[in-house]
């Protein structure tokens, strides 16, 4: 429990809570002066619109908004300081976290240009408000909004007290969402609403110009970051993926061991319970494979297949620690519906979309596996020859009959692969 939460902490206050503190400690001090208008709002708008083509580049659409929010904020912060006046201000202040929040109502799976069109309306509809009032000189109606809801914390501080007030919830919702994904995208929206924050309470169009900058460079950094996880780890069991496999495998030498696991009767266990029960699985096994023994790198190697780098340690050692792992996945209890999970036909569940209506009676059933362990032969042989070495080991786990260790010499491979 304490080790995933500080992982958790650890992983929200780098680098995007590291990048918000410097820029806090320095902005007021020594990088003011490069935020001079206009070579200020210049850096700030390019750092924006480079994150908007990147996060487009790279498919992450909540972000991708995001930046455009920041754009869009930026521009008319900077407006109201060369004469708008502090009534848009006070609006822009109240407005900013209520946007930022909607944005978590997005899909962030994949393009939704409906969504757009309705995020990019509402951001419409609520400039045209402002522009009316300000059209019929009632601007004091924006200037209530800056009103101290409590009178005597109505000194010292710039931004209104409704706007900090939406600030702290909307910065509550999205903590609490990257305690529950642990997304980088989560982290990102979390730390740009606080380089916000600081930004709408800043005094001078300079430092605003600068803080939002920040927030645009922090939501770049979560684009990258999210990129990185797309591609390297596996976002149904929470492991690295196969490329981070493959990296991790290129940079082994010295003495090391791989394991090779695979799910037992996987396909017939998918068939029979359906793809969502087979995804479960796939996280229980995962899940049980996170506390391997022995320093044990896990990762997903494909499809109900995995893989695990002992690092310094003897095939006979490696051969201990997935012996545990095996006999810890095959004790754990696995409860599934039966296989008639919906009373109704398939052609009638997909045109007519009524509620399922799933079995109350449940089936118990245990998942094994089987695992292949290799180490190389000598320090000139081929990392996929070790790789093959455990593959084979595995194949002969599963014919002795499934929910065992095996143990491939990888030097009897190697010269059958040589002659």
């Amino acid at each position: 429990m304490k080790s995933g939460l500080s992982s958790a902490l650890r992983q929200l206050a780098i680098p995007n809570g590291a990048l918000l503190a410097v820029a806090a400690l320095l902005l007021p001090w020594k990088l003011k002066a490069v935020f001079v208008p206009p070579a200020g709002e210049f850096i700030a708008l390019t750092i924006a619109a480079a994150g908007v083509l990147l996060a487009w580049r790279l498919r992450t659409p909540r972000l991708m908004l995001m930046l455009v929010l920041l754009l869009v904020s930026e521009r008319a912060w900077t407006t109201t300081w060369a004469g708008a006046g502090p009534a848009v201000r006070i609006a822009l202040a109240v407005l900013l976290p209520l946007n930022v929040a909607v944005l978590l109502l997005v899909d962030d799976a994949y393009v939704d240009w409906e969504a757009f069109a309705w995020w990019g309306g509402l951001i419409a509809v609520q400039a045209a408000v402002i522009a009316v009032i300000l059209g019929t000189d009632s601007a004091w109606v924006l200037r209530r909004l800056g009103h101290p809801l409590i009178s005597q914390l109505g000194h010292g501080s710039r931004t209104p007290q409704l706007a900090s007030v939406f600030f702290l919830a909307c910065g509550a919702a999205l903590l609490v969402a990257f305690l529950v994904t642990r997304k980088p995208r989560e982290s990102g929206l979390f730390w740009s609403l606080c380089a916000c924050f600081l930004a709408v309470g800043a005094g001078s169009a300079r430092l605003s110009a600068g803080y939002f900058a920040v927030a645009a460079a922090i939501a770049g950094v979560s684009v990258i970051e999210t990129a990185y996880l797309v591609g390297y780890h596996d976002e149904l069991t929470g492991l690295p993926a196969r490329r981070a496999f493959n990296q991790a495998v290129a940079a082994l030498d010295g003495q090391y061991a791989i394991a090779m696991l695979d799910v037992d009767h996987f396909k017939r266990f998918n068939d029979t319970f359906g793809h969502d029960a087979g995804d479960q699985v796939l996280r229980l096994v995962a899940a049980r494979m996170m506390d391997v023994g022995g320093d044990g790198k896990p990762f997903r190697y494909g499809g109900e297949e995995f893989a695990i780098i002992f690092r310094g340690a003897t095939a006979e050692e490696a051969l201990v620690h997935a012996e545990v792992l095996r006999s810890s996945i095959g004790q754990t209890n696995f409860a599934v519906r039966g296989p008639d999970r919906s009373r109704r036909s398939r052609t009638e569940r997909r045109y007519r979309h009524r509620p399922r209506k799933l079995r109350k009676q449940r089936v118990d059933t245990r998942v094994t596996v089987s695992i292949g362990v290799a180490e190389p032969a000598g320090s000139e042989m081929p990392v996929e020859d070790v790789i093959q070495a455990a593959d084979k080991a595995l194949y002969r786990a599963k014919e002795r009959g499934r929910n065992r260790v095996e143990v491939q010499a990888a030097r009897r491979l190697r010269e059958v692969v040589l002659n």
